[in-house]
């Protein structure tokens, strides 16, 4: 029993290493595009391929992902598959909805946002770290059969606020970009929708821990007045 839960927490942390290093790996990218943007905006810029460079810079640093929802998704086939693709194999186009798109848009944004989005990135960042830290904590004391104490049930508890900060905090960055995006970009058969990136499932995740906290600490609960009783 204790080697089939071990697997399950194993996969659970594989879980969560993934989303923190997703979350660091696009924060550094971020802020290392905008740096090597702003350095090249600075410098002067003679030659043309110095300047075809941070062209490139620039493009990388206003890359935006967006979901994509086709505006007639209760319309006959022809209003839904609203764009083409050249099918390589057939030599032809054929009818497609697009559902995803990656786009370098520059959007207008101000001070107030760039420093609130930098600041809700990092709040993400540390939460999910801070979740790994804590569910390791949980690992061992299982593996070491310490599993039903008050420690446990707090450990549960912040996991699952934390999972839900980090949860609160993508899902506003996810909206301020969409947001500023709307502001400038449009497609003529779509509406823009969040990302991907903002994955609900870490939500579902942290309702799960704070429901096996509480379940935990209604057992214990039990368990101490049945003691008193005795």
């Amino acid at each position: 029993m204790k080697r089939r839960l071990n697997i399950l927490c194993v996969i659970v942390m594989l879980v969560l290493g993934y989303s923190v290093i997703e979350s660091a790996y696009y924060m550094g990218m971020g802020i290392g595009l905008g740096a090597k943007t702003g350095w090249e905006a600075a410098k002067e810029m003679k030659s043309p391929g110095k300047l075809e460079q941070h062209d490139d810079y620039r493009e990388l640093a206003n890359l935006k992902f967006i979901t994509l929802i086709p505006h007639s998704l209760g319309g006959n086939v022809h209003e839904l598959l609203c764009d083409s693709v050249y099918n390589t194999k057939t030599g032809e186009y054929v009818p497609v909805a697009h559902a995803s798109m990656a786009v370098s848009m520059k959007t207008q944004e101000g001070l107030l946002s760039v420093v609130l989005s930098g600041l809700l990135s990092l709040v993400h960042l540390v939460a999910v770290v801070w979740s790994v830290v804590l569910f390791v904590k949980i690992i061992v004391a299982i593996n070491r059969s310490d599993i039903f104490n008050w420690r446990n049930v707090r450990r549960l508890r912040r996991l699952g606020v934390l999972l839900a900060i980090g949860f609160g905090s993508s899902l506003l960055t996810g909206y301020m970009e969409l947001w500023h995006l709307r502001e400038v970009f449009a497609l003529q058969h779509y509406d823009l929708a969040l990302s991907d990136t903002v994955n609900i499932t870490t939500f579902v995740i942290s309702f799960t821990a704070l429901i096996v906290a509480e379940i935990f600490a209604i057992g214990l609960k039990m368990k101490e007045e049945q003691d008193l009783t005795i």
